[in-house]
């Protein structure tokens, strides 16, 4: 039985209270489990922001990834449906943005020359990008997304091996910096993150691992605990899945239906649909292509990394030096700052190797 001293409830007053104090114009919306809770809250606390907007790819009746295919349990490209289902269930307005395909190169080109980048995570942040865009034209100010409750509330499958939450937090919590704010900063708004305001933080230093994760019977709950799990044959047949982000996943389930208090962990590049541009980009690869720009030195993941930097490359793209602070990738030779391993121009992780 839950009491107000239970995680779900510490974290609705901690959200109610970080919504009130940090309010938007407009939140992003993927009907994940983060940005719906933050709608739901917002209109029982009555700081709602004027529009929701979710961003994905147009495909046609039928169409499948042809990354990952059709006939898979969680697909690709489900953030549009289910922000539909949260808006409709709140009564809310919303905006879906369907873009095509070259659309959606297009911007995702314009964000790799703005950030100086040929990261193939890059896929990930186009939904951020263009839906910062359409909040500034109708005169947003202050943008809301669901940043960064994952990282403080385990949603994230490799955390299961954190022992010591608290431990854990200490660390990571000075280092989170959500892509969205650079992204925020190119568009002209403001980024607000509601999960990451210190009522909120609070909670969660307060917690423990066992309060993130919980083993469930697959019989009781047959959905996977997140898209890259549908992936992996021994957690198709496990009897027992282990989920995690349990507080929130709770607290979403007293405001919201089911499957969305309960949508497996997808990340913006599934959940818009935006994987299905590897495809493409890896498409335009030549084997002389691969052969040329290997010669490089740098550690592309795949034809579709290679793609990306291909069309980088030729749109006028370049690798930024190293400036102060900052040690040179050992993939690339861009600029990373001095602590952290993850290199922002090329995606090479651990950059200082």
């Amino acid at each position: 039985m839950m009491t107000v001293t239970s995680p779900p409830f510490m974290l609705l007053y901690a959200l109610s209270s970080a919504i009130s104090n940090r309010p938007a114009d407009v939140l992003l919306l993927s009907g994940g489990v983060d940005s719906s809770t933050l709608l739901a809250i917002a209109l029982e606390t009555g700081v709602l922001p004027r529009l929701a907007i979710t961003v994905g790819l147009e495909t046609g009746p039928g169409d499948g990834c042809p990354v990952h295919g059709a006939d898979i349990d969680v697909p690709c490209n489900g953030d549009l449906a289910a922000a539909r289902e949260v808006a409709d269930w709140l009564g809310l307005d919303w905006q879906p943005i369907r873009l095509t395909q070259q659309d959606a190169l297009d911007a995702l080109m314009e964000l790799c020359l703005e950030l100086q980048s040929f990261d193939l995570g890059n896929l990930n942040n186009i939904a951020l990008y263009v839906g910062a865009i359409n909040a500034a034209r109708i005169g947003a100010e202050r943008v809301w997304t669901g940043d960064d409750a994952d990282s403080l509330f385990g949603g994230y499958r490799y955390l299961d091996d954190q022992q010591d939450w608290q431990a854990y937090l200490a660390k990571r919590i000075p280092t989170i910096r959500p892509p969205f704010t650079g992204i925020a900063g190119i568009v002209g708004v403001t980024p607000v993150y509601p999960w990451l305001h210190p009522a909120v933080l609070d909670v969660a230093r307060s917690l423990y691992r066992h309060d993130m994760f919980m083993n469930i019977p697959t019989r009781k709950r047959p959905a996977m605990p997140s898209f890259v799990d549908q992936f992996d044959s021994d957690m198709k047949r496990a009897p027992v899945r282990r989920w995690g982000k349990f507080p929130v996943r709770e607290l979403a389930a007293m405001h919201l239906p089911d499957d969305i208090a309960w949508r497996p962990k997808t990340d913006l590049e599934f959940g818009s649909g935006m994987c299905a541009l590897e495809a493409t980009l890896a498409a335009s690869v030549t084997p002389d292509d691969r052969d040329r720009i290997d010669a490089g030195g740098i550690r592309f993941f795949n034809d579709a990394h290679r793609g990306l930097f291909l069309r980088y490359s030729q749109a006028g793209g370049v690798i930024p030096a190293p400036a102060n602070g900052q040690y040179a990738c050992g993939s690339c030779g861009g600029g990373v700052d001095t602590g952290r391993r993850h290199c922002p121009t090329c995606g090479a992780w651990p950059a200082d190797q």
